[in-house]
């Protein structure tokens, strides 16, 4: 998987590179053990420069300090012990300020920098030693081995600068700091002779560390000589053979001989000092020729080692750039085409086809592109290719374009002869209502006078899919109590909904049919999805930014997730999809919502079904009923209206009359006719046709039932304004030309 993520830029160039990593690998191998050498080289000879020399002074003082210890213990320190003690000090100040440099830091190894670190904690401590030495708490085998362990320090941090990879110049480097080892443990052995040849009398301790000091000092020598180049080893052959040699040897055969405590040592003290002193100025000369030469060396063969990577080195690296050069070239040409072709293609995918579907679907005419020429190499075919499929995706968009407006024409038309057919069979109801007076009989024509207003919003579901208009319309502004009251009209359980609070505004003609069509989908969805025994509220509000249909039911509700989408599509209606028939009344929703900027939302209820809210706006509300003319008898006020059946009434659906009307009669409840529409007498007369008001008596505590003549007069009547008011709205859309 993770090959397959690599862009095709990327394998190109693993592809030509592969050859080279190699070579450049081993180029840089090579160099670079090379290199390290001579680095290494170079910074031992920086690190020798900034820790050694100066290490090496520090040691000189001490190994001075501690011959002077030696011989002044537990006095007052004189003059010339104080005066050593400030050169020491000036010594220490100076390394420590050299090994904490940052290029002593970059040269030097880690182990040498920890050498350097250790040594300096036992730098920090000499004064603690000078005050038990001045104060004669210290013995001198005591003293003795609080200033050696500084100089081993020293030592050991030498030993560590030595490691170089050139096993001449290493082998070198260990024979100094052996000589230097060897000598300082002959100054260890004359410090602690001059001590006792000063205080006259031995002890057994100082007799051990001498025979002991004498022992590695003759080793060391013999050890340190032994890889001494040849022009070293003869000096080294004139020094032991010398008399100065002979004597101070044998001087340490008497010291060893003398193994009694408490007596005085078989020496002369100047003889002793002035032996000690030659032997020690020879063994400094030859030390520090070996030295010399040894830096001599590590120098030339640096600069030797530089030079020829140089040369090999430079042209090694001038033949893989020119390798690199040709294969960045082929590269660049290959992903150049590549690109071209990749960019071609997300054109297509991103741009093209999607512009053609769009175009396809606001109904213009796309053309076909032709098929290019073909190409001879690879990626041109590739090319060819790209073309070929757009070729045939836009040739495929277009057939199904057609298709599509082809199943639109075939939903319009199912549509329109469903109208056609309701509206003959509102036709005939309504010849039915005119001519059957009996009141059971009447009854069942109203219901299936009801059934066929939803057969006729169902029909309309057709048209809308199909992107179509409905053909009902209205001129003037109706009232939005009718509005709600006809929306209802289209419900199967309008007997469920409670309407609750309409104020006195009106909606404007062009959106009556459409509106109602909205609100009957939604209260069709809550009385659906609610149990049969809960109301579902409808309340209508003035907001300032247009008129909110609240529906509230009190059903099983929705997920959350199914509610957002829900959401999500009434924003941002889709394409129809036949897959999706389920929600189908949520598309109309959708559709009917964006064609008149009503905005729709459905949001969870506290008694844990749904709240649907359509926000009706301004430019379809008029709020100032009182200019339009009033073809219906209401009160002003806005007051709670019972959800009594009824059907749809065309031509009440006019403007609220905001004054008081002429009196009218009473409405009358027909008894015993379960669900039956109820229409008031007279109320679709002009108020100069109505009659007086005729007194009603109190009602008893029990009502009788209703005579046969009542329920008849009262059936004609209801069917007299049916008639009156599907003739109104029949000859309006004459006139508009529905």
């Amino acid at each position: 998987m993770k090959s397959r993520s690599l862009s095709i830029r990327a394998r190109i160039l693993i592809l030509l590179l592969a050859p080279l990593l190699p070579l450049l690998g081993i180029w840089f191998f090579s160099t670079n053990e090379s290199f390290g050498s001579a680095l290494d080289l170079l910074d031992s000879r920086t690190t020798a420069d900034d820790a050694g020399v100066p290490a090496n002074v520090v040691v000189e003082a001490i190994q001075a300090e501690r011959k002077l210890s030696m011989v002044h213990l537990g006095k007052t320190p004189p003059p010339v012990l104080v005066a050593q003690r400030q050169k020491t000090d000036e010594a220490i100040a100076y390394f420590q300020r050299v090994s904490s440099s940052a290029r002593l830091r970059e040269a030097a190894t880690p182990l040498t920098m920890q050498h350097l670190g250790r040594l300096n904690e036992v730098l920090d401590r000499i004064n603690v030693t000078r005050t038990g030495i001045d104060e004669g708490r210290y013995t001198r085998v005591q003293t003795m081995a609080n200033f050696n362990e500084i100089i081993d320090r020293a030592y050991a941090m030498y030993s560590s600068i030595g490691g170089v990879n050139d096993q001449e110049l290493a082998r070198q480097a260990s024979t100094i700091i052996a000589l230097t080892e060897a000598r300082d443990m002959l100054k260890r052995e004359d410090a602690l002779v001059t001590g006792m040849l000063v205080a006259g009398v031995t002890t057994i301790p100082e007799i051990v560390e001498m025979v002991q000091a004498i022992g590695l000092n003759r080793y060391l020598l013999a050890n340190a000589t032994r890889n001494l180049p040849a022009q070293d080893q003869a000096a080294y052959q004139e020094l032991v053979s010398g008399v100065p040699y002979q004597n101070l040897r044998s001087m340490e055969e008497r010291l060893i001989a003398q193994t009694s405590p408490r007596l005085p040592l078989p020496i002369d003290a100047t003889w002793w000092q002035a032996t000690f002193e030659e032997v020690d100025r020879q063994l400094f000369e030859l030390g520090d020729v070996a030295t010399q030469r040894t830096i001599a060396a590590a120098t030339t063969t640096a600069i030797g080692v530089l030079l020829r990577l140089a040369v090999a080195g430079g042209l090694g690296l001038i033949v893989i750039i020119i390798l690199i050069t040709i294969s960045i070239r082929i590269a660049r040409t290959l992903i150049r085409r590549i690109t071209e072709v990749r960019l071609r293609a997300l054109d297509l995918a991103h741009n093209s086809l999607p512009q053609v579907v769009v175009r396809l679907r606001q109904g213009e005419k796309v053309e076909v592109p032709p098929i290019p020429e073909p190409e001879a190499d690879e990626l041109g075919q590739l090319s060819n290719a790209f073309e070929a499929v757009h070729h045939t995706a836009v040739e495929s968009a277009v057939q199904e374009a057609a298709l599509r407006t082809g199943l639109n024409q075939v939903f319009l038309n199912i549509g329109r002869r469903s109208q056609t057919l309701v509206h003959r069979q509102l036709s005939l109801l309504e010849t039915m209502e005119r001519r059957v007076t009996d009141p059971s009989e009447l009854e069942e024509i109203y219901r299936v006078d009801h059934l066929a207003v939803r057969m006729r919003r169902y029909a309309e579901d057709l048209v809308i899919l199909a992107g179509a208009v409905p053909g009902r319309g209205w001129r003037y502004p109706v009232p939005l109590s009718d509005v709600l009251r006809s929306a209802m009209s289209e419900v199967e359980d309008y007997t469920r909904v409670s309407v609750v609070s309409v104020p006195e505004v009106s909606l404007a003609g062009r959106a009556v049919s459409d509106v109602i069509h909205l609100i009957a989908e939604l209260l069709e969805n809550a009385t659906t999805f609610s149990p049969k025994d809960t109301q579902v509220k409808l309340v209508g509000q003035v907001l300032p930014n247009g008129f909110a249909v609240e529906i509230e039911d009190r059903g099983v509700g929705m997920p959350s997730q199914d509610l957002a989408e829900a959401n999500e599509r009434l924003a941002n209606p889709p394409d129809f999809d036949p897959a999706r028939s389920s929600r189908l009344g949520l598309f109309v929703v959708a559709r009917l919502a964006a064609r008149h900027g009503v905005k729709v939302s459905l949001q969870p209820s506290i008694y844990g079904g749904i709240t649907a809210v359509a926000l009706l706006p301004n430019e379809i509300v008029v709020k100032r009923v009182n200019e339009m003319p009033a073809l219906t008898a209401s009160s002003a006020a806005a007051t709670i209206i019972d959800a009594e059946p009824m059907l749809e009434d065309t031509q009440g659906m006019m403007a609220i009359a905001a004054t008081p009307l002429p009196p009218r009669r009473e409405r009358q409840i027909a008894a015993g006719v379960e669900g039956l529409p109820v229409r008031s007498r007279q109320a679709n007369l002009v108020p100069q046709l109505r009659e007086a008001p005729t007194p009603v008596a109190p009602l008893p505590e029990v009502t009788p039932a209703r005579p046969a003549e009542d329920t008849r007069s009262l059936l004609s009547a209801l069917q007299a304004g049916v008639s009156r008011g599907r003739q109104a709205a029949a000859n309006q859309n004459e006139e508009e030309g529905q």
